[in-house]
């Protein structure tokens, strides 16, 4: 048996009781009375169309060329405006005179829509200017906050190791150092020093400054030290008189006043220290 073919150039070459599945198309007969099946003819007209849309795009691309850097989507308007132009132009010729108003009208115009775009453009960058420098200080000011910090951490940590060497009472440290920590500042040597004209003797260290200390703030120290009868206990050594919880400094009104500006933690220190138990005691502990 033949076999059937997608195109015939007569139709007298289709097999007999085939001939209805066959439509004459451009002078030959195709077959096209099967679902589905495709001629070489239907292939080479898909093929005929991708090869008219790629030499389109070719000639549109080879157009678009001689546009250089131009934007096609704006020429329009840059005609547009062109024919504007010599519109004004031509109304600022009168009797073959150039009338100057209008010549200065329509250039001041033409100008104008020129130099929009780049006015535009300018503005923009103005503006990222500004954000940058407004970013800048910003990052600045995070950058000075933390020098600052690390300073004061540089500081603090000076007055306390000051404050232990002079034998400060260990609950009175912490206001020691918040009394100097505003009066020192770093020198360009590192040396941490007292500020000049913060109320106190300008360019010395913190041991110099608790010395000076010792007369405006005397319960930062003890009244006694050592062993012997007011010899020290616990974990304050010898701040036997300065302590109200003692049995040598009970003292009521001192032990609120203690309370108020040192805190209920080191209150408890103190009374400890005196050996109580706790800050409830309504009499001091009887010696041992």
């Amino acid at each position: 048996m033949a076999k059937l073919k997608t195109i015939y150039e007569t139709q007298e070459e289709i097999p007999e009781g085939f001939g209805t599945l066959y439509t004459e198309r451009n002078g030959k007969f195709e077959l096209n009375g099967i679902e589905g099946v495709k001629t070489q003819a239907d292939i080479d007209r898909v093929q005929e169309g991708l090869r008219k849309e790629k030499a389109d795009h070719k000639a549109t691309k080879e157009k678009l060329q001689a546009f250089g850097d131009l934007d096609p989507l704006v020429i329009p308007d840059q005609l547009a405006e062109m024919d504007s132009i010599r519109t004004q132009l031509d109304a600022a010729v009168k009797d073959g005179k150039i009338d100057p108003e209008k010549q200065a009208a329509a250039v001041d115009a033409a100008v104008k829509r020129a130099l929009g775009p780049v006015e535009r453009e300018k503005s923009q960058l103005q503006r990222d200017l500004d954000n940058a420098r407004k970013t800048g200080v910003e990052k600045q000011a995070e950058v000075d906050a933390l020098n600052g910090s690390i300073k004061k951490g540089k500081i603090v940590g000076a007055l306390r190791d000051a404050a232990a060497a002079a034998k400060v009472i260990p609950y009175a440290i912490d206001d020691a150092v918040m009394n100097g920590a505003d009066v020192f500042e770093i020198a360009e040597d590192g040396r941490i020093l007292t500020k000049d004209g913060v109320g106190v003797t300008p360019g010395i260290e913190a041991k110099e400054w608790l010395k000076d200390m010792q007369e405006a703030k005397p319960h930062w120290w003890p009244a006694s030290q050592g062993g012997g009868a007011g010899g020290g206990r616990g974990g304050l050594g010898g701040a036997r008189a300065d302590n109200p919880w003692t049995k040598e400094g009970w003292n009521l009104t001192k032990q609120g006043q203690f309370v108020r500006q040192f805190g209920d933690a080191k209150a408890l220190e103190a009374a400890k220290a005196a050996g109580l138990s706790g800050l409830g005691s309504t009499k001091p502990a009887e010696s041992k």
